[in-house]
């Protein structure tokens, strides 16, 4: 099957990988699509670092084609997404709850082959039926948007505040109507591209700004009598936005850290000001116990996730794909073997 990998140099490669064989307890899926995220950017790109020899890929849905002989609720030809972190379940962070902390964590498409491949097996708990009024591309999707729903449960959302949402890709957009639809007040997106703003103000934004155009902090502060908004959710994953981020947010604010920065980014931030305004600054990592919730938002069309898919691409065109993904205009590539 084709699939694509890093070699031991760290570098993309499209190369041929046999049918991998299914265990008991595993499925084997016939992948439909697999979105690009900036994680995978980050590591085609050798900004941050990837598992060689590895085939990449952590959003995606596919079609069951093998269930191994232990399979119990699903069948060949169902139509499923993936949730690639798998936890031991026994360490100490799993014991309570915390799965997504897992010190023995190991993830698909990172660790373990992913879905930038024709075939893909994995264990079958980590497999959730798409409902049949869903069109199957758009469940590659479901993975960022359970990601966004941990963010938001982060946050702790009360109706009637005031959030910011500095990012308007994929993730960026998702978080707008889960914002909007959770009952925010009013709801800024800064967006440089006038696509994404575009989108942001039809699901429901209040007010788009251009940050390259327009001072983000000053309409802001304009906005809100100089207050500040009550949450600011970071969905860029850069040392300028996390620090607009903290100058946006009111006193007794909450800011949500959740773009994925490079690791070897570093910020200064005033301890003396997280105290004496008395900031709380979070952290959202992947999408522990919310998948199934993910399915029911998608299946329920409470969310609108098929304009966020902006590039369809053959696997085979994945170094283009990637490319158009490090560019900032697209919004989510997928990659359809």
């Amino acid at each position: 099957m084709l699939s694509a990998y890093l070699d031991e140099k760290g570098e993309l490669v499209l190369g041929e990988k046999e049918i991998p064989e299914v265990k008991s307890d595993d499925i084997l899926i016939k992948v439909i699509a697999c979105g690009i995220c900036g994680t995978d950017v980050h590591v085609f790109k050798g900004i941050n670092r990837g598992k060689p020899n590895v085939i990449r890929g952590h959003e995606f849905v596919g079609e069951i084609v093998e269930v191994g002989s232990g399979v119990k609720d699903l069948r060949t030809k169902d139509i499923v997404v993936v949730d690639p972190n798998i936890p031991c379940m026994n360490c100490f962070q799993c014991r309570n709850g915390r799965v997504h902390l897992c010190k023995n964590l190991t993830a698909i498409g990172v660790d373990l082959d992913g879905g930038f491949a024709e075939y893909c097996v994995l264990p079958s708990k980590q497999a959730y039926k798409l409902p049949s009024n869903i069109e199957p591309i758009v469940g590659a999707l479901a993975e960022p948007l359970a990601c966004a729903l941990h963010g938001i449960d982060r946050v702790d959302l009360k109706e009637g505040e005031d959030v910011l949402i500095i990012g308007g890709g994929a993730l960026g957009l998702i978080l707008t109507q889960l914002v909007v639809n959770g009952g925010a007040g009013r709801v800024f997106v800064s967006e440089p591209y006038k696509e994404k703003r575009d989108l942001a103000f039809g699901f429901g934004a209040t007010r788009v700004i251009d940050p390259i155009n327009e001072d983000l902090l000053d309409i802001i502060k304009k906005e809100t009598n100089g207050r500040g908004v009550d949450v600011v959710i970071e969905a860029v994953g850069s040392d300028k936005t996390i620090l607009q981020a903290i100058k946006a947010v009111s006193d007794g604010g909450r800011v949500l850290f959740f773009g994925v920065a490079p690791e070897d980014v570093k910020i200064e931030i005033s301890p003396f000001e997280v105290y004496r305004r008395e900031l709380t600054l979070l952290g959202s990592f992947v999408n522990p116990f919310t998948m199934e919730r993910a399915v029911s938002l998608i299946s329920g069309r409470r969310v609108n996730l098929y304009p966020l898919i902006s590039d369809i691409i053959p696997l085979h065109d994945i170094k283009k794909g990637v490319d158009i993904a490090s560019t900032g205009r697209s919004i989510r590539v997928l990659v359809k073997p």
